[in-house]
């Protein structure tokens, strides 16, 4: 028997079972990591962390989908991975990256990762924060660049945006508590995508309309608006988990950048006169945070919309995925060695 030692970890309710493969003494198939993740005859989990070695970053996170499948990238799965690999001992040779740190007075410590996933390098952050005399911990991934023309609209409420992952996401203005997500989801999945799938994520708003005005000294920009006044609710039909799942890292992002390019009006098309509110041949930015409200909890996305009068476009940029990441219990896993 080959035995395994996991650990089982969460980010709001997306749950994972995360192991050390650095030293390659694992090679799993997939029927091997299907069972795994089975629910009754398994572990049970929407899917597997397998941390290695990187050659250029501090680990390397590999994502497999329940079926066992490699999968697309996770943004909960890497998150998790970022609490595990903190609770290994890795050493962080990112140290204080100054342009990944994130800006929080509250801040009481703040741990900073690089890490290979299927999309390249990214940048992980921990940060601890006291309030109220109780330790906070929130588990930060940065994502690459995005453009508002980088999103597809197929009519006034559906749109789609591959943010490591493919996303379909659905505005709804019915009740989203009783919809059959794994009935509408998986019709749409395959329906308008084939044989490979896409997440389908399913949103209803709720909004207020404050807006705040801040500075920032350091931003070399005309002007920087902040705004905190989304609160999107979603519910999401994961492909390879082939359910709903009660989070989707990717997917929040994907949700997020698409509210914002829909509410500028900027998706497919060129800026007009009238999205901007600076004089002519400058560039402002927004500061964004967006929060959605998913089945297993609440996760963040932060980022920056540049917006260029003579550009053709909005760019996202310094997008973060935050919010937790639960470890859950530990174990060993025996299988038969062939």
């Amino acid at each position: 028997m080959i035995s395994i030692q996991f650990c089982k970890y969460h980010g709001a309710g997306n749950d994972f079972i995360v192991f050390d493969n650095r030293g390659d003494v694992y090679s799993l198939t997939d029927e091997t990591r299907r069972h795994m993740c089975d629910r009754h005859f398994g572990i049970g989990a929407d899917g597997i962390v397998e941390i290695k070695l990187s050659q250029s970053d501090d680990f390397k996170v590999i994502y497999y989908n329940a079926d066992g499948k490699v999968g697309s990238l996770c943004g909960n799965g890497c998150r998790c991975a970022l609490a595990y690999a903190k609770s290994l001992g890795i050493v962080s040779f990112a140290g204080t990256l100054g342009d990944c740190a994130l800006e929080n007075p509250e801040c009481q410590g703040q741990s900073v990762y690089t890490f290979e996933a299927s999309t390249g390098r990214h940048v992980g952050i921990i940060q601890e924060t006291v309030k109220r005399g109780v330790n906070l911990v929130e588990y930060f991934v940065k994502f690459g660049d995005f453009l508002a023309s980088d999103i597809k609209q197929y009519n006034a409420e559906e749109f789609y945006i591959n943010t490591g992952s493919p996303h379909h996401v659905k505005f709804i203005t019915n009740e989203l508590e009783n919809m059959n997500v794994f009935k509408a989801g998986r019709k749409l999945s395959y329906e308008l995508y084939g044989d490979k799938g896409s997440n389908i994520n399913f949103v209803q708003s709720k909004r207020d309309n404050q807006t705040i005005k801040v500075t920032d000294e350091h931003s070399p920009e005309t002007w920087v608006k902040a705004k905190d006044n989304n609160v999107l609710y979603v519910r999401t039909y994961e492909r390879g988990v082939e359910n709903e799942t009660l989070a989707c890292g990717t997917g929040a992002v994907a949700i997020a950048l698409i509210q914002h390019a829909k509410d500028a009006n900027v998706i497919n098309m060129a800026l007009n006169s009238q999205t901007s509110d600076a004089s002519s041949n400058t560039e402002r930015v927004e500061l964004v945070r967006i929060t959605i409200e998913m089945k297993g909890g609440k996760l963040t996305v932060t980022f920056k919309a540049v917006i260029n009068d003579q550009g053709p476009s909005v760019l996202y940029k310094d997008v973060y995925l935050s919010g937790p990441a639960q470890y859950v219990f530990r174990g060993v896993y025996e299988m038969p060695q062939d």
